[in-house]
């Protein structure tokens, strides 16, 4: 009989134990309470089943909300992708002062949401606020960014891309340094261009960074919620209010523990069906390399 070895088990407990508390046990309850209604002062529960569901779905600003969080994510996933890969590019050109580069588009990743949020507030500030100050150089008018109902969903999309590509600068980086360099000096001496070589080789050997890149960025997108907390609030007018924040509405400013257990299982159920969907989508056009 043979004997299964114990000893790999006995060192991954104390991270198996981490994620059993801190994720497994945290979405089993959040899913046990959506069928609940649970009255936090009285500390009373009752089943309702998919009432909570039926009252979400029933809600104009949920849909709102939703319509939000897919501008949101339209408008910071593939910019910052992009502008991940087109820096990286830059910065493996950039000879000497590489290793500084990386250091200062890593920078908005490690800084704090709460400092970045209030410090983009004073810039999108419509009095005296640097943003206004540089299209004041090009003739544009003084603009209330976070209180226009029109406006204030971009600037956030700014602050999300300016804290989210450095990171995908430095997975592009990674990628880049995993390719095969014969291959691309064989298309240099075949007479291949540069947007040639990018495009025809580079690009798609990329494929599996791309992957990662994009999922990443999707669920972070998703799941949004201190920028709109310290900067907007969900306002002007709900224009800005996005799943992860009216999930936090409805548990702790409206005390419907119920409906926003049941808010964030939808997100889920939708973030793991977008994951999936892009995964096997960008898996049939990966070469692994």
């Amino acid at each position: 009989m043979r004997r299964i070895p114990w000893q790999p088990y006995l060192y991954l407990s104390p991270v198996l134990v981490l994620y059993a508390i801190f994720f497994v046990f945290p979405f089993f309850f959040s899913l046990y309470i959506s069928f609940m209604e649970w009255d936090l002062l009285l500390d009373k529960k009752q089943f309702v089943g998919l009432s909570n569901y039926r009252e979400v779905l029933g809600k104009p600003l949920f849909w709102k909300v939703i319509g939000n969080t897919l501008l949101y994510m339209a408008l910071t996933v593939p910019l910052s992708a992009a502008l991940g890969l087109v820096y990286a590019l830059a910065i493996e050109r950039a000879g000497k002062l590489r290793s500084l580069y990386r250091v200062l588009f890593f920078v908005p990743v490690v800084v704090s949401v709460s400092v970045a949020g209030l410090v983009f507030s004073l810039m999108f500030s419509p009095q005296n606020g640097l943003i206004n100050e540089w299209l004041g150089l090009f003739g544009i008018g003084e603009k209330a960014w976070l209180q226009d109902t029109q406006l204030a969903i971009y600037a956030l999309a700014i602050v999300g891309v300016w804290m989210s590509f450095g990171y995908n600068v430095i997975l592009y980086i990674s990628g880049l340094k995993q390719l095969d360099n014969e291959v691309k000096e064989a298309a240099a001496i075949d007479g291949a261009s540069g947007w040639q070589s990018f495009r025809h080789m580079t690009f798609p050997m990329l494929m599996p960074v791309h992957m990662f890149v994009w999922t990443i960025t999707l669920l972070h997108s998703l799941q949004v919620f201190a920028t709109v907390q310290i900067m907007t609030l969900g306002g002007p007018n709900n224009s800005t209010n996005v799943w992860a924040f009216f999930i936090w509405q409805e548990a702790f400013q409206f005390f419907n523990t119920g409906t926003a257990s049941a808010a964030a299982t939808i997100l889920f159920v939708i973030v793991l069906g977008l994951t999936v969907i892009q995964v096997r989508w960008m898996q049939k056009r990966t070469q692994w390399v």
